[in-house]
């Protein structure tokens, strides 16, 4: 098993939700109140747009899709910069906004139970310290921040190291107190 499985990623976009929702996206709220504004009103004028194509097409005087369309646009378009987003940490964010991001993640990761932490490496509670040892290795291979492919994706690569050097300290330490592998059963 290796951290490069798509059940390990999935484990990891999870534990990002999480964090990003819990942790980061309180610290940014007031910071991203223009970016809101800004995806409301785009999204608002598509979907107002959409919505009176709709009455056209029907032949609705009221233009009830209109107004329903632009309300909905409107409130989705403000929701959208506070969802995780690769793009806004490459592209927007300050160095400060990474650093929080980076101090966040490692607390979390460092703090997850060990089966989700075993998780983020695609491995079982079962996985033996030389699994490990192999999901880490196929971790440093991928996610180090020198094997980025450019500059943009650097940041992203340093955020996942970061959780994912301190979800393997955890585990170490667990491996180490023999705390794991857990018998199977």
């Amino acid at each position: 098993m290796s951290a490069n499985r798509p059940d390990a990623e999935a484990a990891f976009r999870a534990f990002v939700r999480d964090v990003w929702t819990r942790d980061i996206a309180p610290l940014l709220r007031g910071r991203r109140a223009a970016e809101r504004a800004r995806w409301a009103r785009r999204t608002g004028r598509l979907a107002s747009a959409t919505g009176r194509f709709v009455d056209a097409l029907l032949g609705l005087r009221g233009r009830p899709f209109g107004r329903s369309f632009t309300v909905l646009g409107s409130t989705l378009g403000a929701l959208l910069p506070d969802l995780w987003d690769w793009e806004w940490l490459r592209r927007d964010a300050t160095p400060a906004d990474r650093t929080a991001v980076a101090d966040q993640m490692e607390r979390r990761a460092a703090a997850l139970p060990e089966a989700d932490a075993l998780a983020l490496f695609g491995l079982p509670p079962t996985a033996t310290r030389d699994e490990f040892r192999a999901a880490w290795h196929a971790v440093l291979l991928r996610w180090h921040p020198d094997r980025a492919p450019n500059e943009a994706a650097r940041p992203e690569y340093h955020v996942r190291f970061v959780a994912y050097n301190a979800a393997h300290e955890r585990l170490s330490r667990a491996y180490d107190e023999g705390r794991l592998p857990r018998p199977a059963g």
